[in-house]
């Protein structure tokens, strides 16, 4: 592990040859993933914006009770639209033989993301599901339903996948994060949850990657499961909060 306080700074095209060490960048996707080397990369796993902010009008409800109401504007992060045809391709180009791509995605787009990874060569596609524990009702005056799950694809590159465990269902109930009290990113994904998925699908030392590095989960499951992470987002008040985040990570060991 890199010493307390010291993260160590890598070259995307460098050969990984010590400790686990972790690189962020602030730099568009597409500049970031050709940046990096073919059959380079052991796991990609990421969470780009899924493009869901709207004006729910919730907060106009009955009687003026907006207590309920759940804003679904997320910012202008998730305002630009993703490429996932050229992300699935170069995902697929920097990944080893074997590698695995893991893309999450709003639930009403998924087959999108299906459709990109299945054009780029992915095969063994399954679906993964993050249940989360304490869903928040989008409006409970006007919907019983919550907003409680959240799905991911799975592809892998044509080769022997690392796959360390037993069957899954690929169901993984954690609840919605928090980072001392607040999370530092509306949509973050429990560390739990990518500790889990980075485990089962790399060996230590691998090298992972985020190209929507947002709070920094998938770096710190990198780093916690003795893995490489290199990752980038083009906002660099979240590299920022990221890279705060892993030092205060290996300060905490």
């Amino acid at each position: 592990m890199p010493q307390a306080g010291n993260l160590q700074q890598v070259d995307m095209q460098e050969d990984f040859s010590e400790a686990p060490c972790a690189d962020l960048r602030c730099c568009d996707y597409r500049e970031f993933m050709e940046g990096l080397g073919t059959g380079s990369v052991d796991l990609m796993l990421t969470d780009p914006p899924y493009i869901i902010s709207r004006e729910t009008g919730f907060s106009k409800i009955k009687n003026g009770v907006e207590r309920f109401a759940v804003s679904m504007d997320f910012g202008e992060w998730d305002k630009v639209a993703i490429d996932l045809d050229a992300l699935a391709t170069q995902a697929y180009r920097v990944l080893r033989k074997g590698g695995t791509a893991i893309i999450w995605y709003d639930v009403w787009k998924i087959s999108d993301v299906e459709c990109a990874m299945t054009k780029a060569g992915f095969k063994m596609l399954r679906l993964i599901i993050w249940q989360k524990t304490n869903p928040v009702p989008l409006n409970q005056k006007a919907t019983y339903l919550s907003n409680s799950r959240e799905i991911a694809v799975v592809g892998v590159k044509s080769g022997c996948p690392t796959f360390n465990g037993e069957y899954h269902n690929g169901i993984y109930d954690y609840p919605i994060p928090r980072h001392g009290g607040k999370k530092i990113h509306p949509t973050q994904k429990p560390i739990d949850l990518f500790s889990d998925l980075i485990h089962m699908h790399t060996d230590e030392g691998a090298v992972v990657i985020d190209p929507f590095l947002g709070s920094g989960t998938t770096a710190e499951a990198a780093l916690r499961g003795n893995c490489n992470f290199i990752g980038c987002d083009i906002d660099s008040g979240y590299v920022n909060a990221a890279d705060k985040r892993l030092k205060d990570y290996v300060n905490d060991r």
